[in-house]
């Protein structure tokens, strides 16, 4: 049976909801679905240790896994100000999650649950209650036929150092978000083809301002409805080209007032390759161009050229590096704005210096070039981590994260520095 590289033809990339990142999070993985197996071009996240590898409980035909990670960190910039008006907290999070998997070669089933409560020291306004619950079911109708689908439900909090966040609120910006995705691959020989539609439902809830004034947030909520087709031919193993499209209708309330609902249409059509280079390099690249249309004249049309790729390179077999980038029209909550061209590149290392740690840096610039407005912002994210495990049972880690942004043009936004440092333990299993 021909083996099929390694490739994320579509990457479905979830915002970041949450506040920033901590010790709390998981590591992650460079890895794109590989349904065949893998086996060289193993990173280190990837690879295997079956001692510190968490044992679901077996229920019957289910498996359950729960985790709950508690980590504790202090914020020198809670409200992303700029120089000379930062204010700093300590706090506490605690992220209990669980996983209720149906194993089966045919059809696998998996709800998840995650509750994240997010408490400070003395800045109670920041804190925190979200939560996220998901679904999924991977059927696999024959061998060249899959459909996979997926639901998921969410409340979250808007960070303070997003530039849609606005600053006079006494509390984050509150939401939900609600969706559901079908995917559908089909393969013949050497000929791969792919067919996704997602749905995504935005709602945002009204804060007050430090006056008493109700700030409105109900211009952002939106309906995104999005269709993707991918085609994929394996030339061999090691390298294949591929072509992708999608058109996406981002349906907004109707909006009384000055500034008219941000409804629009687009599209994305790009063509690459996702490549094996011996036992060093694996990658996906894709190039080609994108276009958002508003319905509204009020609003100018964003365009431009797309890339979107991720490279893995193997040091050694204890070290990885990961590069990536990524270009997308991406909304705002900046009124008068129609939205942003985002380009983001990040980089990152992980060392394996122990079968039980692993440590991680890396570093990430996002540039956004807003539409409608006079206003380009450059913001750096440098990071590292380390995780170590104790057993299949026990996870340690430390994170120190830094985010700045600098902000120009007649519109300019804040520019700020915020730095966090945490630590946390994750409890594994049963």
């Amino acid at each position: 049976m021909k083996r099929w590289l390694a490739l994320s033809c579509i990457a479905v990339a979830l915002p970041a909801h949450a506040q920033q990142s901590d010790a709390t999070d998981g590591l992650g993985s460079v890895a794109a679905e590989n349904p065949f197996g893998r086996d060289r071009n193993t990173s280190v996240l990837e690879r295997n240790h079956p001692e510190y590898t968490p044992q679901p409980a077996r229920i019957g035909a289910l498996e359950v896994l729960p985790r709950v990670a508690i980590g504790a960190g202090y914020d020198d910039n809670i409200y992303a100000q700029p120089s000379g008006r930062e204010i700093g907290d300590a706090y506490v999070r605690i992220r209990p999650r669980v996983s209720v998997t149906r194993p089966s070669e045919t059809l696998r089933l998996n709800l998840s649950g995650e509750l994240d409560l997010l408490r400070y020291a003395d800045r109670t306004t920041e804190n925190a209650t979200q939560y996220n619950l998901g679904a999924s079911a991977n059927y696999t109708i024959s061998r060249d036929n899959r459909l996979n689908l997926s639901l998921a439900h969410g409340r979250f909090l808007q960070e303070r150092v997003s530039p849609d966040s606005p600053e006079q609120v006494i509390r984050p910006v509150r939401f939900t978000v609600t969706e559901g995705t079908a995917a559908y691959t089909r393969s013949f020989n050497r000929l791969r083809l792919q067919g996704i539609g997602s749905i995504e439902r935005r709602d945002y809830r009204d804060e007050v301002n430090t006056l008493g004034d109700v700030v409105d947030q109900d211009f952002r909520d939106r309906t995104t409805y999005t269709g993707t087709g991918i085609g994929e031919y394996a030339l061999n193993p090691s390298v294949a080209l591929f072509i992708a499209g999608s058109y996406n209708v981002r349906d907004y309330r109707t909006r009384l007032g000055p500034v008219p609902a941000r409804s629009s249409t687009g599209w994305e059509l790009a063509a690459g390759s996702s490549f094996e280079l011996g036992r060093k390099m694996r990658g996906s690249l894709r190039a080609g161009y994108l276009q958002q249309d508003y319905d509204d004249p009020f609003f100018q049309d964003v365009s431009g050229f797309l890339i979107r790729g991720e490279l893995a390179y193997f040091l050694s077999s204890l070290v990885t590096i990961t590069g990536a980038v990524d270009r997308s029209v991406s909304e705002t909550g900046i009124i008068g704005a129609t939205a942003y061209l985002k380009t983001t590149s990040s980089l990152r290392a992980d060392y394996e210096l122990l079968r039980s740690l692993i440590l991680s840096a890396g570093a990430e610039l996002e540039k956004r070039d807003f539409s409608g407005i006079e206003r380009d912002d450059d913001r750096w994210t440098l990071r590292t981590s380390a995780t170590y495990s104790v057993n299949h049972r026990l996870q340690l880690r430390a994170d120190v994260q830094r985010r700045t942004q600098s902000s120009s043009g007649l519109n300019a936004g804040r520019n700020f520095a915020d730095n966090r440092i945490s630590v946390g333990v994750t409890f594994l299993g049963l």
